[in-house]
């Protein structure tokens, strides 16, 4: 607590009080009445004092201790309006959004803690979403970097060359260079590849929250869980089967990028 929290705090004034109060009864008899009074005030002011400046110190040397270690978070670009990953993660916030707007208005307690339930565990999802487009943003752009049209050229003419070549020192360094391309080219169909599986579980993942948002928009509409008992029990039982498979979606995203 900061100095202004000590001072509130009831426990220090107490301690003081008592203190005060003890000196006065124990000086009462050898000094007159009026000193008597001002020792034990300042008796109690020194008590209060000393409780204010340690518990000051206590909580400065607190907030100068080493924090627990947090992982770093890598800082990833936002996806560029108009790509395919914005536009799903766009999908994902809004369909989160809808839930968030359902949430509150179920006068039924248990339809209402069920629709706050699944979006409690779908906002988590939507966050997932952004850095699953951050990273394939980054894959976007080093294909960018790589040039894949002008690398595959550049390989067709370089054999188209070696085809020419009867100097063994010259083919020698072509085939160096050729390899170094190949390897070139598996890198970018690895870029590939993972890039169009991320979107492909981006893509699983945003149908998964709008079908949440519209079980839950079905859930609210039927009102009172005691006028469709059977309905509403079926409702809940898909959301919850939904959003396992939509959670599901996200680790298997989650393991692409930790293969990267």
């Amino acid at each position: 607590m900061s100095v202004a929290d000590q001072l509130r705090d009831p426990w220090g004034w107490l301690v003081a009080g008592v203190s005060g109060g003890l000196g006065w009864a124990v000086l009462g008899s050898a000094l007159a009445g009026p000193a008597a009074i001002a020792v034990g005030v300042g008796i109690g002011a020194a008590v209060l004092g000393t409780k204010v400046a340690i518990g000051a110190m206590g909580d400065r040397r607190a907030d100068l201790a080493p924090r627990p270690y947090e992982r770093p978070r890598d800082r990833l670009p936002e996806a560029p309006r108009g790509s395919v990953q914005a536009e799903l993660q766009t999908r994902s916030e809004r369909a989160v959004a809808r839930m968030g707007d359902l949430a509150h208005r179920p006068a039924d307690r248990w339809i209402a803690g069920e629709v706050q339930q699944v979006l409690a565990e779908s906002r988590p999802v939507a966050e997932s979403m952004r850095e699953l487009a951050g990273r394939v943003t980054v894959l976007d752009t080093s294909l960018y970097a790589a040039r894949p049209n002008r690398l595959t050229a550049e390989i067709a003419e370089l054999q188209q060359r070696m085809r020419g070549t009867t100097d063994a020192d010259v083919r020698h360094e072509q085939e160096r260079a050729l390899a170094a391309l190949d390897a070139q080219a598996d890198s970018v169909d690895r870029l590939l590849r993972r890039r169009d599986t991320l979107l492909a579980q981006m893509q699983a993942t945003t149908v998964g929250l709008e079908g949440l948002a519209a079980r839950s928009g079905e859930l609210v509409a039927l009102g009172p869980a005691s006028q469709d008992t059977a309905e509403a029990t079926s409702i809940v039982e898909d959301l919850t089967a939904s959003l396992d498979a939509v959670r599901a979606g996200v680790e298997e995203a989650r393991a692409i990028l930790r293969d990267l």
